[in-house]
């Protein structure tokens, strides 16, 4: 008995050494939570709710929320989390192997992240933002997080941890040992002269300096860098659309680079570059294995080192095979097609084919000009060299209109395609006749259009019926006159005994 009250005395002195309250020794439970008090504020426990998007509180039972404990949310189901400002302190492993983890708002009171804190998250994406207040950040914090691509470190964080960003925990099956492996794909964003650039070139990892008014920005699935003279570069794809559409501009910002191993290793099957491009990276497209044909614009001036058209592999590079470039003649498309064997189509040329070259009409007759136009760019216009022998509208329907030559113009693009229209009048199969009377002939018209009327200037002599019949009636001399096509024909016929 003297033993047992012997500890509970020590017991009770130790806790007034320390000015520990009784009730900061035991966990507590509110709501999904559990945690503990220290110095008036709680530290949160454990997490035992089923929310996938969660907004930690505060305050606890009116103790405010100032810390994560260690393991606290480690492999939860939470896809979207928001920490208050309250919190100052991440423990070790706190959302460790939260795979669905995708988002993240950390508050702005923030002081410490620890080791292992966001290890293997590997949904997590860059749209992480660290506070202004954060200083440390631990050992492999954020290590197997492959959809975070880069990471933007506040100019006050005064130390990062080793394999903190940019790395990845693997087994080597010939050592069967776990290493850390850097990503190469991965890019800090920091400030010059600070423990961020410290920690790239110590590490090996790409190191984008803000010193000059840059930024980085999230839209469309995408991240950019914004750099200093305000041109976008995207560093990474971590959307879900298979047939992505790069944007022109990102907030008023022109997209200019498609940065170095961007869409690396993704599944999409087409991506839509726009002519605000005018570089392409190293490797930027590399192990897209869906991806077996790009269009490239002419505006795109440099193509790097494997941007499109290869997959890595047990450390070698390989490219596919039938792997088609699409873009413009005489580009650095087509200089990138040709210097890595690559199928080149010309998909920017505008080619015009018509199905006929040349065409002959009688007088008010009319014909369509049938144009391919491969490639085409704008509308088609046509063109007659001379109205008064045909017109042609905008849809390529030529009317001949007088007797002679002239050309079309078909126009697409720039480039040009002629059509020759010859036009004639029409004709009589006879323009003199000699008939006996009470005999007939038969008057035709070659190149008719429209009704004809045959009408005859001495019906005593010859008369001629509605279908061009003459007949000669008495002896002597008459005329037939022929309308036909908007013109007047003459037949001259003289009839004998």
């Amino acid at each position: 008995m003297k033993k047992f009250f012997s500890i509970v005395l020590s017991f009770v002195m130790l806790l007034s050494v320390f000015a520990i309250s009784p009730l900061d020794v035991f966990a507590k439970e509110s709501g999904d939570f559990e945690y503990s008090i220290f110095d008036g504020t709680a530290e949160i426990l454990s997490y035992n709710g089923t929310e996938t998007a969660l907004s930690v509180p505060d305050a606890l039972d009116g103790y405010a929320v100032t810390g994560i404990g260690e393991n606290a949310f480690k492999k939860s189901t939470l896809k979207s989390l928001v920490l208050p400002d309250t919190v100052k302190y991440i423990s070790e492993s706190a959302f460790a192997y939260c795979k669905n983890l995708e988002t993240v708002n950390l508050g702005n009171s923030l002081e410490s992240i620890g080791d292992t804190a966001f290890y293997d998250c590997e949904s997590l994406n860059s749209s992480i933002r660290f506070p202004s207040s954060l200083k440390t950040i631990g050992d492999s914090a954020f290590e197997n997080c492959w959809d975070m691509s880069y990471a933007v470190i506040p100019e006050n964080v005064e130390e990062i941890g080793y394999c903190a960003f940019g790395f990845y925990y693997e087994l080597d099956s010939e050592n069967n040992k776990y290493y850390d492996y850097k990503r190469s794909d991965f890019r800090i964003l920091g400030y010059e002269n600070s423990p961020a650039q410290e920690y790239s070139l110590k590490q090996g990892v790409d190191f984008y300096s803000l010193d000059t008014g840059a930024s980085a920005q999230t839209a469309d699935g995408m991240d950019f860098f914004i750099n200093s003279i305000g041109e976008a570069e995207v560093i990474s794809y971590f959307g879900t659309s298979r047939t992505p559409s790069i944007p022109s501009n990102i907030n008023s910002y022109p997209v200019k680079y498609i940065g170095r191993l961007s869409f690396f290793g993704t599944d999409i099957k087409s991506v839509t570059i726009p002519s605000s491009v005018v570089e392409i990276g190293e490797w930027a497209f590399e192990s897209c294995d869906y991806l077996a044909q790009v269009s490239i614009p002419p505006t795109v001036k440099f193509i790097n080192r494997g941007a499109f058209g290869y997959y890595y592999e047990d450390g070698v590079d390989y490219s596919y095979i039938n792997f088609k470039v699409c873009g413009a003649k005489k580009s650095s498309a087509e200089t990138y097609a040709r210097a890595n064997e690559f199928i080149f189509e010309d998909i920017y040329t505008t080619v015009i084919s018509l199905e006929k070259s040349s065409a002959t009409l009688y007088v008010k007759d009319n014909t369509k000009i049938k144009a391919s136009i491969k490639n085409p760019s704008g509308k088609t216009t046509y063109t007659s060299e001379n109205k008064k022998i045909a017109t042609v509208n905008s849809s390529g329907k030529v009317v001949a209109l007088k007797a002679g030559k002239t050309k079309i113009t078909v126009t697409n693009n720039g480039v040009k395609k002629t059509f020759t229209v010859t036009v004639k009048n029409p004709k009589l199969n006879k323009t003199t006749l000699k008939i006996k009377r009470g005999k007939t002939f038969k008057l035709k018209i070659t190149g008719k259009v429209g009704k004809a009327t045959f009408t005859s200037n001495n019906k005593k002599i010859v008369r001629v019926n509605t279908g061009g019949k003459v007949k000669g009636i008495a002896v002597g001399k008459a005329n037939v006159v022929v309308k036909t096509n908007g013109l007047k024909l003459k037949c001259k016929v003289v009839v004998k005994k």
